[in-house]
Order: structure tokens, then C-alpha cells, then sequence
């Protein structure tokens, strides 16, 4: 027994197939935003006590 199928039926089960292929490629979970970065390496508040000893030091060898 041989089954025909009309062009207008073929072609809906074709876009039918290639719409549920598609929709399975994009069905994987993706977080909408990106984790936060960890931070390593000095705090901002110790880098700038540390800039403000170096600058004291060089106004201290300018001036005596």
C-alpha cells in the first residue's frame, strides 16, 4: 500500500520537522546574566593607602 501525499502536505510536515529540529537546538538552559567575577588581588581601599604613604614619602624628600 502506498501512501500519496499532497505538495501542500508534504511541505507543512517539512517545516513542521525543521521547527521541532530548531526549537530542540536552542532547548538548552542559559542563565540570563553572568555569575560575578571573583575578586582577587588587593582591596582598592589598600591600594590607595599605599599610594597615599608613596606620595607622602616623596613630598617628605622634597621638602627636607
Amino acid at each position: 500500500m502506498t501512501m500519496r501525499t499532497t505538495l501542500g502536505t508534504a511541505q507543512q510536515l517539512h517545516l513542521s520537522r525543521a521547527a521541532r529540529t530548531a526549537g530542540e537546538a536552542f532547548a538548552f538552559d542559559e542563565p540570563e546574566t553572568l555569575a560575578p567575577q571573583s575578586r582577587t588581588g588587593l582591596p582598592l581601599g589598600l591600594f590607595l593607602a599605599g599610594l597615599a604613604a608613596v606620595a607622602l614619602v616623596a613630598l617628605y624628600a622634597l621638602v627636607g
